[in-house]
């Protein structure tokens, strides 16, 4: 579905323009046809509107709906809470079909109706279910590759059900599949279900909203996530605006919070300027600064191997109870391993005598549902460990014996006598150390 209507609903152009930006920028990245109509209203919002009235919380809803229906349309909202809003609003009136031709009956004097038969997708929804992760990554120009990022999900996103049924309400994995796509690691945290406790702040509770914040951010910077992602203008709020009130009290807080949209402009090669997010409260600086800096690192990896099989390799994980080795001495993890080469560990990891222990048996390749496995990457490791002079002190003796001799061993002649072998045929030792000792020379002189 490329084509549809948006409800941007009243916080996100009200208070969060930037996020409607990076929004437009990200779907125009993605083809889509976006239509705005006239007459929308706020959704409305659930815990001030249908606490008073039930029945005018359901007629906006539906007003704004029968808006999208008329156009042939489905609609894509970017916020929670209106896509709670008409979620419910689509389930209630479903069942309660008295009540919906009481609201029709008022919805006619605009020559509307409401019929329910419209699509209400939410964002995430519609880039997970509808675009998919392949196409997010296949249009991810600036890698996130090495950072760590975790996301907060927000309540209305997920539940009720079965008026939301989109992904585990519980135990959700679809916007973490999107944000892997773009190359980053995804952190999970104890408090990656709890609310984020905005809805305090409309109804006189600053201080319990505040605490809420505050305990998922202390958890966010105990994780050393370099930014939260959020999908929810009101979570946005929560942990964007209260982190910077927190911080004016004393908090020490730096957790920078990106709206999922803004993520995917900014790994489209959008300029942060552009998309505004020098706008926000809470600085992102830290987070563009540690990504400009894994980018670099990066660019230095790519020099020695594929980084976006490193980057596979390591978001899969399947064989990392597969290795003989690893069987063996459980102090030998490969993932780990890629994860830290992956995290600006070159230095330590070509260091590392651990690289050593991978026999390059390709067990790991066999069993790899991408066909990538890790033998190859530890090759390329013990390559450029010797290189740097971090080679075990065998595996250097070895190697000045085959310069010398252009073998690694002579035949026990002794031992093959008193099984009846025959000689074997002259070696060619001394003819392949000097071949080495030529092509050595000719090494030397081209580096000159």
């Amino acid at each position: 579905m490329q084509e549809f209507a948006v409800f941007w609903g009243c916080t996100i152009p009200a208070r969060f323009p930037f996020i409607e930006k990076a929004t437009r920028v990200a779907l125009d990245d993605l083809g889509a046809i976006v239509h705005e109509l006239e007459g929308h209203t706020c959704c409305p919002e659930g815990t001030l509107v249908k606490a008073n009235a039930p029945r005018a919380f359901y007629a906006a809803a539906a007003r704004n709906l029968a808006l999208v229906e008329r156009a042939g349309l489905d609609v894509v909202t970017p916020c929670n809470g209106c896509y709670s809003t008409f979620k419910e609003a689509q389930n209630h009136l479903a069942t309660h079909r008295r009540e919906r031709d009481e609201i029709n009956r008022l919805l006619s004097a605009e020559d509307l109706t409401y019929e329910g038969d419209l699509r209400v997708w939410h964002l995430a929804e519609w880039l997970a279910d509808d675009i998919g992760a392949g196409p997010v990554a296949s249009r991810t120009v600036r890698s996130l590759g090495g950072l760590r990022l975790a996301v907060h999900y927000g309540c209305h996103l997920l539940r009720p059900q079965p008026a939301v049924r989109w992904d585990d309400p519980m135990a959700p994995t679809k916007v973490e599949r999107l944000v892997a796509a773009m190359g980053a690691t995804v952190v999970d945290y104890p408090s990656k279900m709890q609310c984020c406790g905005g809805a305090l702040d409309r109804v006189g509770e600053r201080p319990s909203a505040l605490e809420f914040a505050r305990r998922k951010l202390l958890d966010l910077q105990e994780h050393n996530v370099d930014a939260l992602v959020v999908v929810c203008p009101s979570c946005f709020q929560q942990f964007d605006l209260n982190q910077a009130a927190l911080r004016r009290a004393g908090e020490d807080l730096h957790v920078p919070v990106l709206y999922l949209a803004e993520l995917m402009a900014l790994a489209g090669g959008h300029a942060p300027d552009e998309i505004g997010l020098g706008m926000h409260r809470a600085s992102v600086q830290p987070f563009l600064d540690a990504w400009s800096a894994r980018l670099d690192y990066r660019e230095q990896l790519a020099a020695s191997f594929d980084v976006s099989l490193l980057d596979k390799c390591d978001a899969c994980r399947a064989c990392a109870d597969d290795c003989p080795v690893g069987k063996v001495d459980p102090s030998f993890a490969p993932t780990e391993l890629i994860a830290a080469l992956l995290r600006e560990g070159f230095d330590g990891v070509v260091a590392d005598s651990q690289v050593w222990k991978c026999l390059e048996c390709y067990t790991c390749q066999e069993l790899c549902p991408s066909d990538i496995g890790m033998a190859e990457t530890f090759r390329k490791l013990k390559e450029l460990a010797t290189e740097s002079g971090a080679a075990p002190d065998s595996v250097t003796q070895a190697y000045r014996m085959f310069l010398e001799q252009g073998m690694l061993g002579a035949p026990k002649e002794s031992a093959r006598r008193k099984l009846g072998l025959d000689p074997l045929p002259a070696g060619g030792g001394a003819a392949v150390a000097r071949l080495l000792g030529l092509a050595a020379r000719d090494e030397e002189v081209a580096g000159r």
